[in-house]
């Protein structure tokens, strides 16, 4: 008689967004993913001990697969992230819309490194300057995430490059004092790759 057959832990995190996916509500239980395994709900205690585990091992699943990125702008880090509020709804809920505690960061973000990186050394900025603007920019992300994953607004692909033009051009001429039109035209033409 052949032997079952072993779940792994990377089946159950697939059938776990999977179902995440599919739920209206983007709720995930032990028995539901039993359900979508296939099977009692012990292989997957085994995994991960109880739903907490799970839930942590899960969310940083979905973000490496998801959202890690290998862009050469700075737009497509957000692009990145707002293209996968509009066609991933539930795992978006999942990773951002979630309860969480008042310690906890706002955005996990996957790229974080890399993107502070390209902003020093492509804007001449010092590092702490870099994350400042950064964080700005994920908050107003954020907020477009937000908007279009729970269907408040739907967004062209023009709308969604305007929106994030203007707002880093706001952002360039705060964090780079820019007041007279040749030093912002200087610094939007040394940077146009991070915005067209």
């Amino acid at each position: 008689m052949p032997g079952k057959k072993r779940i792994l832990r990377n089946d159950i995190l697939d059938a776990a967004v999977r179902v995440i996916q599919q739920s209206d509500t983007g709720t995930l239980t032990m028995r539901t993913l039993a359900k979508e395994l296939g099977c009692s709900t012990q292989p997957i205690y085994y995994e991960f001990q109880n739903q907490e585990k799970l839930t942590e091992e899960l969310l940083l699943y979905i973000r490496h697969k998801y959202l890690k990125a290998r862009c050469s702008s700075y737009r497509d880090y957000a692009w990145v992230f707002l293209t996968f509020a509009e066609k991933e709804k539930q795992l978006f809920r999942f990773l951002y819309l979630r309860p969480r505690s008042a310690e906890s960061k706002l955005l996990e973000d996957e790229n974080q490194q890399q993107t502070i990186e390209f902003l020093v050394s492509t804007l001449e900025m010092e590092k702490q300057q870099a994350e400042e603007m950064h964080q700005r920019m994920q908050y107003y992300c954020y907020g477009l995430g937000t908007m279009i994953a729970t269907g408040y607004r739907r967004m062209s692909v023009h709308e969604i490059d305007k929106e994030l033009t203007d707002f880093f051009c706001i952002l360039l001429r705060s964090y780079k004092h820019l007041s007279d039109e040749a030093k912002i035209n200087y610094w939007l033409n040394r940077s146009r790759h991070l915005v067209e």
